[in-house]
C-alpha cells in the first residue's frame, strides 16, 4: 500500500461511534470520503444512522451504486469498488474492502477491535503493505 494507513484502536467491539468521529472530522476539513460497508443491510443501517445520530445535525452523504455514476456528496457509502465523489480517503465501515482497490487511496482508515479479531485485522493490513 503506497498511501497512509491509519488504524484506530477500538475500546470494544462497537465501531460506529469511532466511525462517526472520523467521518465528522474529515467532513469538517472538507475531505471527500468513501466509506466501505460490504453488507447491504449494514450499509442501510449506517445510512439511517448518519441521518439521525445527532439532534443538531447530520452528515450529508449518499448510498452509492455504480448505476448512479459521479456524485457530489462529501461522504459516500459503497459496497462495491468505486470513487464516485473523487475521494482520496477510504474509511472502512464494515467488512474488508478489496485490497488492491483500498491501496489506490491516499489514506485508509480502519478500526481495530480488541483481542484476536483485531490482531488478525491488523496483521492483514500489514501483510498487504509488505506485499506492495
Amino acid at each position: 500500500m503506497d498511501g497512509k494507513l491509519v488504524l484506530h484502536d477500538l475500546p470494544g467491539s462497537k465501531r460506529v461511534g469511532e466511525l462517526i468521529k472520523v467521518l465528522e472530522e474529515l467532513y469538517h476539513k472538507r475531505v471527500p470520503v468513501v466509506v466501505w460497508v460490504d453488507d447491504e443491510g449494514r450499509r442501510q443501517i449506517l445510512d439511517d444512522y448518519l441521518w439521525t445520530y445527532s439532534r443538531l445535525g447530520f452528515l450529508p452523504h449518499s448510498v452509492w451504486a455504480a448505476s448512479m455514476g459521479v456524485v457530489d456528496d462529501p461522504v459516500v457509502l459503497v459496497g462495491e469498488e468505486g470513487t464516485p465523489n473523487g475521494a482520496k480517503v477510504l474509511v472502512v465501515g464494515d467488512g474488508f474492502p478489496p485490497l488492491n482497490w483500498a491501496g489506490s487511496f491516499e489514506t485508509v482508515h480502519d478500526f481495530i477491535p480488541p483481542g484476536e479479531e483485531g490482531e488478525k485485522r491488523r496483521d492483514l493490513w500489514h501483510q498487504f503493505g509488505e506485499d506492495q
